[in-house]
């Protein structure tokens, strides 16, 4: 589990997390990291870093900006679909136009509340949270841990991963691209399924639409072209063609 707090007051921010650490703790809800800040882009940077098993309390109003909690909920269903979204703020006057951004908010709390009944609000997103948590297990992760980075991303979402200087790897999913130090030997030794083709590219056999003999490339499911050296070719083709004889349907291009 993941909690992600979104607010500008240090005060009002210890205070949730009081809340939250003591609500774990008495319904024994496993609380892997509370991570608690004002600005929205960091939240969204340590996305990639968690579980994916999260829950995610955002102010409304952000160092003046009246809205932006509700903007950084949107950037958060751009990478998790299934976390939970709380909005906790003394703007409660602005539930009624939540749906217009779409988040699937849980619900909202007012700040102003006396402090028995918030922690009560408090205690009962969690424990919806546990509850609709029942059973979760993300037993296909990519997990990669050095003295650099945790990285921990559904393998299913992985399409390629590309060397983009010395020591900074690129992970590319469908819809986000992850950052990190690390070298590809490190990636392709985590898992069978991904396989180097080039100097500086493995990629994710499972994701292979198309193997082109002639331009050096393989098209995966995203459109993307990732080139293939000379030297590779024949491995990645004999790897990809081991998956498709288990799950068939697929097609290489002479």
């Amino acid at each position: 589990m993941s909690v992600f707090i979104l607010e500008d007051d240090a005060i009002q921010a210890e205070k949730l997390k009081r809340m939250i650490k003591e609500t774990c703790q008495k319904h024994h809800i496993e609380d892997g990291s509370v991570f608690s800040t004002s600005k929205g882009e960091r939240i969204i940077e340590r996305i990639a870093h968690s579980s994916g098993n999260n829950i995610y309390f955002l102010d409304i109003e952000i160092k003046n900006e009246e809205q932006k909690g509700f903007k950084v909920a949107q950037d958060i269903r751009e990478v998790d679909e299934r976390g939970i979204i709380v909005f906790i703020t003394t703007h409660s006057e602005f539930a009624p136009i939540s749906y217009q951004y779409m988040v699937s908010a849980l619900t909202f709390i007012d700040k102003h509340l006396n402090q028995e009944t918030l922690y009560a609000r408090i205690e009962k997103c969690l424990l919806k949270y546990k509850q609709s948590n029942q059973g979760f297990a993300p037993v296909d992760d990519f997990i990669l841990e050095n003295t650099h980075a945790t990285i921990r991303v559904p393998f299913a979402d992985i399409e390629y991963v590309m060397t983009a200087e010395p020591h900074r790897l690129e992970l590319m999913t469908a819809n986000r691209v992850i950052r990190f130090y690390g070298k590809l030997k490190e990636v392709e030794d985590r898992d069978e399924r991904l396989i180097r083709c080039h100097q500086s590219y493995v990629v994710n056999v499972e994701k292979i639409v198309e193997l082109n003999m002639k331009e050096k490339v393989v098209v995966l499911t995203n459109e993307a072209r990732v080139p293939v050296s000379r030297r590779l070719f024949k491995k990645v083709s004999t790897k990809w063609q081991h998956y498709l004889s288990g799950n068939g349907g697929l097609h290489a291009n002479d």
